[in-house]
């Protein structure tokens, strides 16, 4: 019994390294990212207007990552159930037409 709930315990402390090393990648690394890529484009064009498309993409993608579980979430629940704003699907059923010279195609 005293192996198992090591064993628990041990499942729990990789579970909470885990969740530490993904919120020191989201938050450190693509930060840092974020901001040397600005940086690059500015460094290289010397434009406000490029640096700021650069920054706004790259807030974008930012985004898109640290809300990845409720944006996959939301698709998952489209699938399961649609709704009733889904078109309907049409299915057009063609039935197998043999060659004419009777041969393979």
């Amino acid at each position: 019994m005293n192996g198992l709930v090591q064993m628990a315990g041990a499942i729990s402390d990789a579970n909470a390294l885990v969740s530490q090393l993904k919120n020191f990648f989201l938050v450190g690394v693509l930060g840092l990212m974020y901001v040397v890529s600005i940086a690059y484009v500015w460094g290289q064009t010397k434009s406000v207007l490029k640096a700021g498309v650069a920054a706004i993409g790259g807030a974008v993608v930012l985004a898109i990552v640290v809300n990845m579980t409720s944006v996959r979430d939301k698709i998952g629940e489209d699938l399961k159930s649609p709704g009733s704003n889904a078109a309907p699907a049409a299915v057009r059923v063609v039935d197998h037409i043999a060659p004419l010279d009777g041969g393979r195609r």
